[in-house]
């Protein structure tokens, strides 16, 4: 499955941030976490860590080209 079509299925989540603080696009977020907690992580510290580990993968894909956001994000 190619991220485009996860991409489809998170548009219909309206993003309640203030516009002036987002760092990060709500899709890089989600997507990553999703993927970190499919992979065993329990916290944002592990998911952090998980996106740190398969950075390339993700730049390779257009996502968290700008970094990523700390644990505590």
């Amino acid at each position: 499955m190619h991220i485009d079509h996860f991409k489809e299925n998170f548009q219909t989540i309206t993003d309640q941030r203030q516009g002036a603080k987002v760092t990060y696009c709500l899709f890089e977020v989600l997507f990553g976490s999703l993927c970190a907690v499919i992979a065993g992580a329990k916290g944002w510290f592990d998911i952090r860590e998980y996106i740190l580990g398969h950075h390339d993968w993700f730049k390779n894909n257009d996502l968290f080209v700008s970094g990523i956001p700390a644990d505590d994000t």
